[in-house]
Protein backbone atom coordinates (compact mmCIF):
# COMPACT_ATOMS: atom_id res chain seq x y z
CA UNK A 1 0.00 0.00 0.00
CA UNK A 2 3.01 2.23 0.71
CA UNK A 3 4.16 1.78 -2.76
CA UNK A 4 1.27 2.76 -4.26
CA UNK A 5 1.02 6.00 -2.25
CA UNK A 6 4.34 6.94 -3.13
CA UNK A 7 3.90 6.44 -7.24
CA UNK A 8 0.56 8.32 -6.85
CA UNK A 9 2.18 10.79 -4.95
CA UNK A 10 4.61 10.92 -7.43
CA UNK A 11 2.08 11.02 -10.39
CA UNK A 12 0.04 14.38 -8.79
CA UNK A 13 3.81 16.15 -8.14
CA UNK A 14 4.43 15.83 -11.77
CA UNK A 15 1.07 17.02 -12.80
CA UNK A 16 1.02 20.01 -10.74
CA UNK A 17 4.40 20.91 -12.33
CA UNK A 18 3.44 20.70 -15.73
CA UNK A 19 0.13 22.86 -14.65
CA UNK A 20 2.36 25.17 -13.36
CA UNK A 21 5.21 25.50 -16.27
CA UNK A 22 2.35 25.76 -18.28
CA UNK A 23 0.76 28.72 -16.84
CA UNK A 24 3.65 30.46 -16.58
CA UNK A 25 3.64 33.87 -18.61
CA UNK A 26 5.55 33.84 -21.95
CA UNK A 27 8.54 35.52 -21.83
CA UNK A 28 8.69 39.35 -23.09
CA UNK A 29 9.56 40.72 -25.93
CA UNK A 30 12.39 42.86 -26.53
CA UNK A 31 11.26 46.51 -26.65
CA UNK A 32 14.74 47.88 -28.19
CA UNK A 33 13.44 46.27 -31.35
CA UNK A 34 10.40 48.61 -31.18
CA UNK A 35 12.52 51.33 -30.30
CA UNK A 36 14.71 50.48 -33.60
CA UNK A 37 11.87 50.82 -36.00
CA UNK A 38 11.02 54.10 -34.70
CA UNK A 39 11.49 57.01 -37.77
CA UNK A 40 12.92 60.31 -36.93
CA UNK A 41 11.46 62.66 -39.10
CA UNK A 42 13.67 65.35 -37.64
CA UNK A 43 15.93 63.40 -40.04
CA UNK A 44 14.19 64.22 -43.09
CA UNK A 45 15.87 67.95 -43.47
CA UNK A 46 18.77 69.43 -44.06
CA UNK A 47 21.04 70.81 -41.48
CA UNK A 48 20.62 74.24 -39.23
CA UNK A 49 21.76 77.40 -41.14
CA UNK A 50 22.54 75.18 -44.26
CA UNK A 51 22.32 76.81 -47.93
CA UNK A 52 21.53 74.29 -50.61
CA UNK A 53 21.58 75.27 -54.25
CA UNK A 54 19.11 73.22 -56.77
CA UNK A 55 19.95 73.00 -60.87
CA UNK A 56 16.60 73.19 -62.60
CA UNK A 57 15.93 71.96 -65.87
CA UNK A 58 12.60 72.85 -68.20
CA UNK A 59 11.48 76.22 -66.46
CA UNK A 60 13.12 79.48 -65.80
CA UNK A 61 12.20 78.68 -62.21
CA UNK A 62 13.30 75.25 -61.37
CA UNK A 63 16.75 76.48 -59.74
CA UNK A 64 16.59 78.07 -56.60
CA UNK A 65 18.11 78.16 -53.33
CA UNK A 66 17.11 77.04 -50.35
CA UNK A 67 17.59 78.30 -46.70
CA UNK A 68 16.80 75.78 -43.36
CA UNK A 69 16.20 77.33 -40.16
CA UNK A 70 15.11 75.47 -37.07
CA UNK A 71 13.04 77.22 -34.79
CA UNK A 72 13.15 74.93 -32.10
CA UNK A 73 13.33 71.07 -31.58
CA UNK A 74 9.85 70.84 -33.66
CA UNK A 75 9.34 73.44 -35.99
CA UNK A 76 11.98 73.75 -39.24
CA UNK A 77 11.80 76.94 -41.62
CA UNK A 78 13.09 76.68 -45.41
CA UNK A 79 13.12 79.92 -47.30
CA UNK A 80 12.95 79.41 -51.41
CA UNK A 81 14.60 81.82 -53.73
CA UNK A 82 13.62 80.88 -57.34
CA UNK A 83 15.05 84.24 -58.78
CA UNK A 84 11.20 85.16 -59.38
CA UNK A 85 10.02 85.19 -55.81
CA UNK A 86 10.98 83.99 -52.38
CA UNK A 87 8.58 81.79 -49.99
CA UNK A 88 8.62 80.78 -46.31
CA UNK A 89 7.47 77.29 -45.22
CA UNK A 90 7.33 76.10 -41.64
CA UNK A 91 6.88 72.60 -40.61
CA UNK A 92 5.80 70.59 -37.20
CA UNK A 93 7.84 67.80 -36.56
CA UNK A 94 5.63 65.31 -34.90
CA UNK A 95 5.93 61.20 -34.06
CA UNK A 96 4.72 60.07 -36.84
CA UNK A 97 4.48 62.68 -39.48
CA UNK A 98 5.44 65.93 -40.94
CA UNK A 99 3.00 69.19 -41.24
CA UNK A 100 3.22 71.96 -43.18
CA UNK A 101 1.43 74.27 -41.33
CA UNK A 102 3.11 78.28 -43.17
CA UNK A 103 3.30 78.57 -46.61
CA UNK A 104 3.86 82.79 -47.35
CA UNK A 105 5.98 84.51 -49.57
CA UNK A 106 7.97 87.42 -48.12
CA UNK A 107 9.62 90.73 -49.15
CA UNK A 108 13.00 90.33 -47.47
CA UNK A 109 16.33 88.89 -48.50
CA UNK A 110 16.49 85.33 -47.66
CA UNK A 111 19.29 86.63 -45.21
CA UNK A 112 17.34 89.39 -43.54
CA UNK A 113 14.08 87.82 -42.74
CA UNK A 114 12.41 87.53 -40.03
CA UNK A 115 10.82 84.39 -38.36
CA UNK A 116 7.44 83.48 -36.45
CA UNK A 117 7.88 83.16 -32.96
CA UNK A 118 6.92 79.55 -31.94
CA UNK A 119 4.47 80.52 -29.20
CA UNK A 120 2.42 81.56 -32.48
CA UNK A 121 3.08 78.41 -34.38
CA UNK A 122 2.06 76.23 -31.70
CA UNK A 123 -1.54 77.53 -32.44
CA UNK A 124 -1.48 76.88 -36.48
CA UNK A 125 -3.42 74.19 -37.81
CA UNK A 126 -1.67 72.24 -40.08
CA UNK A 127 -2.39 73.22 -44.20
CA UNK A 128 -1.57 69.55 -45.19
CA UNK A 129 0.72 66.06 -44.16
CA UNK A 130 4.44 66.94 -45.59
CA UNK A 131 5.68 63.57 -44.87
CA UNK A 132 4.25 60.10 -42.87
CA UNK A 133 5.23 56.84 -42.07
CA UNK A 134 5.42 54.41 -41.97
CA UNK A 135 7.79 54.27 -44.40
CA UNK A 136 6.75 51.83 -46.94
CA UNK A 137 5.38 51.20 -50.27
CA UNK A 138 1.83 52.61 -50.17
CA UNK A 139 1.80 54.89 -47.19
CA UNK A 140 -0.49 57.51 -48.22
CA UNK A 141 -0.72 61.02 -46.54
CA UNK A 142 -2.52 63.63 -48.22
CA UNK A 143 -2.61 63.91 -51.84
CA UNK A 144 1.03 61.81 -51.75
CA UNK A 145 1.95 58.35 -51.47
CA UNK A 146 4.73 56.91 -50.77
CA UNK A 147 6.09 54.73 -54.56
CA UNK A 148 9.50 53.37 -53.29
CA UNK A 149 12.18 52.99 -50.52
CA UNK A 150 15.53 51.85 -50.57
CA UNK A 151 15.95 53.49 -54.42
CA UNK A 152 19.10 54.99 -56.11
CA UNK A 153 19.52 58.56 -57.32
CA UNK A 154 22.15 60.57 -58.69
CA UNK A 155 22.48 64.67 -58.65
CA UNK A 156 24.85 67.19 -58.69
CA UNK A 157 26.20 67.07 -55.80
CA UNK A 158 26.40 63.42 -55.02
CA UNK A 159 24.74 59.76 -55.30
CA UNK A 160 22.46 59.07 -53.04
CA UNK A 161 20.99 55.56 -51.42
CA UNK A 162 18.29 54.28 -49.21
CA UNK A 163 16.18 57.16 -50.84
CA UNK A 164 12.28 57.43 -49.94
CA UNK A 165 10.38 58.47 -53.12
CA UNK A 166 6.83 60.33 -52.92
CA UNK A 167 4.63 61.04 -55.72
CA UNK A 168 1.55 63.47 -56.48
CA UNK A 169 -0.74 62.56 -59.18
CA UNK A 170 -3.23 64.61 -60.30
CA UNK A 171 -5.79 64.78 -63.31
CA UNK A 172 -2.81 66.93 -65.40
CA UNK A 173 0.21 66.44 -63.60
CA UNK A 174 2.69 64.10 -61.44
CA UNK A 175 4.82 65.38 -58.69
CA UNK A 176 7.77 62.93 -57.50
CA UNK A 177 10.61 63.69 -54.56
CA UNK A 178 13.15 62.05 -53.42
CA UNK A 179 14.10 62.02 -49.83
CA UNK A 180 17.14 61.40 -48.15
CA UNK A 181 17.85 60.66 -43.95
CA UNK A 182 20.20 64.34 -43.62
CA UNK A 183 19.31 65.65 -46.53
CA UNK A 184 15.62 65.78 -46.89
CA UNK A 185 14.01 66.34 -50.55
CA UNK A 186 17.62 66.08 -52.78
CA UNK A 187 15.06 65.89 -55.81
CA UNK A 188 12.20 66.75 -57.33
CA UNK A 189 10.66 66.08 -60.79
CA UNK A 190 7.15 67.37 -62.12
CA UNK A 191 5.72 65.79 -65.47
CA UNK A 192 2.82 67.73 -67.24
CA UNK A 193 0.80 64.76 -68.35
CA UNK A 194 -1.12 66.58 -71.05
CA UNK A 195 1.91 69.04 -72.65
CA UNK A 196 4.52 66.13 -71.98
CA UNK A 197 7.23 68.40 -70.42
CA UNK A 198 9.15 67.76 -67.47
CA UNK A 199 10.58 70.05 -65.06
CA UNK A 200 13.67 68.88 -62.81
CA UNK A 201 15.17 70.40 -59.61
CA UNK A 202 18.21 68.59 -58.32
CA UNK A 203 20.86 69.45 -55.62
CA UNK A 204 23.88 70.96 -56.67
CA UNK A 205 25.64 72.22 -53.37
CA UNK A 206 25.02 72.10 -49.61
CA UNK A 207 26.81 74.81 -47.91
Amino acid sequence: MKYLLTIFSTILLIGCTQVLMDDSPPPSKDPVSVEETKTDFKKFFKPDGSTASFLGEGNEFASYTEKTKWLSDDYVATVIDNGGATTMKIYRVLEDRIDLIYDKLVEEMPNDITYPEVKSLEKLEAIEPYFAGPIEVGTTFGNWEIVETGASVDTHFESFENVVVIEEQQEDYINRKYLVEGFGVVKAVYTDTNEEYIVTSTLEKLE
